[in-house]
């Protein structure tokens, strides 16, 4: 009698262990959800318009011209708070400390609006005093990212900025237009020219 209970036993435990294992083959409680088609494919992200020569102006509390935006083509992404912009042109009008009025004109073959008023531009970025009276004249790179509210510029790219008797070459950059700084993170190499004497 002994045995047969002994026999029983351990048969039923075997069952219990295997009847656990399938539980946990099926059931599976640490492995995570299984993957569904409903998950998010940038690829295949639309936008929700796509127009042609739009442009965007910003005037300041006294009604003055503050920045403006312009692309050949804009497409807006709502989903993701981002318009990508084709040739996009921004000209920004600030008044310095001395009361002049400084032009800026950023330009690029292809940019990102962020809703956080955020401005990237990408591939042959040129920003220029449109006054031509400013330190600088001209700055050339490959990608800049502005901050419209506070007016900062940030790049860890090649830099080449342009003086009106100098030339300035480094990697990365940091300016505030509407401060008038600039500081070249790693600086490479300064050419200057001579004063030409008026004719």
């Amino acid at each position: 009698m002994h045995r047969k209970q002994r026999v029983n036993w351990r048969i039923w435990t075997i069952l219990a262990a295997i009847g656990v294992a399938l539980v946990l083959l099926f059931w599976r409680p640490f492995s995570g959800p299984a993957p569904t088609s409903d998950l998010f494919d940038p690829s295949e992200l639309q936008p929700d318009f796509v127009a042609e020569g739009l442009f965007t102006k910003l005037f300041n509390p006294a009604g003055e011209l503050q920045h403006r935006i312009e692309s050949r083509r804009m497409a807006h992404f709502s989903v993701i708070g981002l318009t990508e912009l084709s040739e996009p042109k921004y000209i920004t009008t600030l008044i310095d400390s001395d009361g002049q009025v400084q032009v800026w004109q950023l330009v690029a073959d292809s940019g990102r609006y962020h809703n956080d008023e955020r401005l990237e531009l990408l591939d042959n970025v040129r920003i220029t005093n449109v006054q031509g009276n400013a330190f600088i004249n001209a700055i050339e790179t490959d990608y800049l990212m502005i901050h419209l509210v506070t007016q900062d510029i940030t790049t860890d790219h090649p830099v080449l900025a342009h003086g009106p008797q100098f030339e300035v070459r480094g990697q990365g950059l940091r300016a505030n237009l509407e401060a008038q700084q600039l500081e070249l993170i790693n600086h490479v190499q300064t050419t200057y020219y001579p004063q030409r004497d008026p004719q």
